[in-house]
């Protein structure tokens, strides 16, 4: 059998990578849930805990998203949000998920669905949100839209995405997906020149929460979007030929988020 020509593979590369036109760029920020925490938390967690250890993922309490939708190269929102209202937020994020797809001109059919991008969210950011949910079943308004997440039925995703299957090509967890690792975003943007971190540190969010410093985490969280768009964007650029349709570096520079809070 003949090798294929670097020409097929450009080829191939791009056929493949052609559907794959809008993005969804996330992050959360979350603090422990006392409430919960107090009532059915075990010795060994507890231990945890007081050692300053990092907590198991039902036991935080979301109170922070931002995200950027991309869609055919542009970027088409940069949002954060922080509340103390844990339902407003989850109710914010599967909105804006919704937001995040294309439908047909009459709306009667989704022509293309996001690819979700984060670093470490298939462990961490997707899994909180999914069990956060659990809470507000009856609540949430796009309960179609988060079941889209959670089906499995398409097992090779000729049609339709398998969200909750690791190896999806619709979450591109940047660590794990391109470097097979888990590594933290600040190493990430550091080896690529990035600037990380400048509104706080991740360790002092209990603290603003406490203190009803809404507005200086959602600045937070929305600093790891932009920098989580910026990785990715630069990663397409310098190691996968830009095979996806993702803004270039410079354009994502120079916005800005809008910040709510509630």
């Amino acid at each position: 059998m003949e090798g294929w020509s670097k020409k097929d593979i450009i080829a191939r590369r791009k056929s493949f990578f052609e559907k794959y036109k809008n993005f969804f760029v996330f992050d959360i920020e979350t603090v422990k849930d006392e409430s919960m925490f107090d009532s059915i938390a075990n010795d060994k967690e507890k231990e945890r805990d007081s050692n300053g250890e990092f907590l198991s993922v039902p036991f935080h309490k979301i109170v922070a998203i931002s995200f950027m939708i991309v869609k055919d190269g542009n970027i088409e929102t940069f949002e954060s949000f922080s509340s103390q209202d844990e339902f407003t937020l989850l109710n914010y994020f599967w909105n804006n998920y919704k937001k995040a797809h294309s439908f047909s001109q009459n709306r009667s059919k989704i022509t293309h669905f996001p690819v979700l991008v984060s670093v470490n969210g298939k462990d961490f950011d997707m899994p909180v949100i999914k069990l956060r949910s659990l809470k507000y079943p009856d609540k949430i308004q796009e309960r179609f839209f988060m079941s889209i997440y959670m089906d499995r039925f398409d097992r090779w995703e000729d049609n339709y995405p398998r969200y909750t299957n690791r190896y999806t090509p619709y979450h591109i967890d940047i660590p794990v997906d391109i470097f097979g690792r888990k590594i933290s975003l600040k190493n990430l943007c550091y080896l690529c020149g990035i600037p990380v971190k400048q509104e706080g540190e991740g360790g002092l969010v209990q603290e603003y929460y406490q203190d009803g410093d809404l507005e200086k985490i959602a600045k937070y969280c929305a600093e790891d979007v932009k920098a989580t768009a910026l990785l990715f964007s630069y990663i397409n650029r310098y190691l996968l030929d830009c095979v996806y349709n993702f803004p270039d570096f410079e354009e994502i520079l120079k916005i800005n988020p809008e910040v709510n809070t509630v």
